[in-house]
C-alpha cells in the first residue's frame, strides 16, 4: 500500500489513491533503488527514475500502484504517502506535497538536510543532520510544525561534526514511539510520539556485558527496522563496524527491547547492501545494483 499505518494494501488500490497505469513495468525485486522505509503492512514505495513515480510494492501482492510525480521539478530524495494518497517529498532541505494525480502543492522550508523520515497515523517525523539530534513532526495537511525535540541545525556544523555527532536513523514503534539511533552506541533513545517527551534510553547487553560501541570509521550506520508483533527493532550493520563478533557482510544487530539484550544476525548480503524493513519472518534488503532480496529473521 503507501506509508500509513495498518490500511490493507488492496483497500487504498480500489479507492482510486493510485493510478495502476504503469503496473505491468516495473518489478522492484528487480529494480528498485535509492531509498525507501517499510510500512507496518509491509509495503513499501519506491521511486522508479524511469517512470518518474512513487510506485507502492508488497511481497504479497507486487505493485498495487503508482503516483505520477513528472510535474515535480526536483529529484524525490525521500517520501511519505498520507491517508489520502498525496505525497510529502523531501528534496534538499524542501519538503513538496504531491496531491494523488500528481499536481503540486503546498512547499516548505525545512531547517536543514533530512537524514532520516517516518511516520505514524496523525503525521510525520523528520530527523535532521546536525551537531545535536533535531527531530520534528509534522501533521498531513500542510506540514505544520506539531512538535519538536532537540537543537535545529546552523551553518557552523561541520560536516565532520554533524556525522559523528547526529543520530542519524529512527524507526516507528507499535505504540507510536519515535525510537532514535545514539551516533556509534547500539543504544536507542525514545520519544513519545504524540508530545516528542523523552521516554528515556534503551540499553542493550551482548553475553550479558554492554554491547560493544560500533567502529563507524567515516561510515554511515544502517537504517532500523520495526519487527512488528515483536518488540524487537532490527539494525543494519556492516560487519567490519564490529570486528570483534568476527562475521562478513551486512549483520542486523537484534535489539531486543523486552530482554534488553543484542544479537548479531549474518544477512548473507555484502556491506553494501541497505535494509528496507522487515515482515512477519524476512527482512527486506536493497542490493547495491537495484532490486531487493528476503532475508530470514528470527
Amino acid at each position: 500500500m503507501r506509508n500509513v499505518l495498518s490500511i490493507p494494501v488492496l483497500v487504498f488500490y480500489l479507492a482510486g489513491g493510485l493510478s495502476a497505469a504503469p503496473l505491468q513495468d516495473s518489478d522492484p525485486m528487480k529494480t528498485a533503488t535509492g531509498w525507501a522505509r517499510a510500512d507496518k503492512d509491509g509495503s513499501c514505495t519506491f521511486y522508479n527514475p524511469a517512470t518518474r513515480a512513487l510506485e507502492t510494492w508488497s511481497k504479497d501482492f507486487g505493485v498495487t500502484g503508482s503516483l505520477n510525480l513528472s510535474k515535480l521539478d526536483v529529484m524525490p530524495e525521500k517520501w511519505v504517502l498520507d491517508p489520502s494518497g498525496n505525497a510529502w517529498i523531501v528534496s534538499g532541505t524542501m519538503l513538496y506535497q504531491v496531491d494523488k494525480n500528481g499536481k503540486p502543492g503546498t512547499t516548505v522550508k525545512l531547517p536543514g538536510e533530512v537524514v532520516d523520515l517516518g511516520w505514524g497515523t496523525k503525521g510525520f517525523f523528520l530527523l535532521y543532520r546536525g551537531a545535536e539530534t533535531y527531530l520534528e513532526k509534522r501533521d498531513f495537511a500542510k506540514a505544520a510544525l506539531l512538535w519538536s525535540s532537540g537543537r535545529k541545525p546552523r551553518a557552523s556544523d561541520s560536516v565532520a561534526t554533524s556525522a559523528s555527532n547526529a543520530a542519524d536513523h529512527l524507526v516507528i514503534s507499535e505504540d507510536g514511539s519515535v525510537l532514535l539511533t545514539n551516533g556509534s552506541n547500539l543504544s536507542l533513545s525514545s520519544l513519545d510520539g504524540n508530545k516528542g517527551t523523552s521516554l528515556g534510553d534503551s540499553l542493550f547487553t551482548l553475553n550479558n556485558v554492554a554491547a560493544p560501541t560500533l567502529s563507524l570509521g567515516g561510515k554511515v550506520r544502517g537504517a532500523l527496522g520495526w519487527w512488528l508483533g515483536k518488540t524487537v527493532v532490527m539494525a543494519a550493520v556492516p560487519a567490519s563496524m564490529v570486528p570483534s563478533e568476527k562475521k562478513a557482510g551486512l549483520l542486523l544487530a537484534r535489539l531486543d527491547l523486552s530482554a534488553g539484550s543484542v544479537e548479531f544476525l549474518p544477512t548473507g548480503a555484502t556491506e553494501d547492501h541497505k535494509l528496507v524493513g522487515v515482515l512477519e519472518s524476512e527482512a527486506i534488503l536493497m542490493k547495491p545494483g537495484g532490486g531487493l532480496i528476503l532475508v530470514p529473521v528470527r
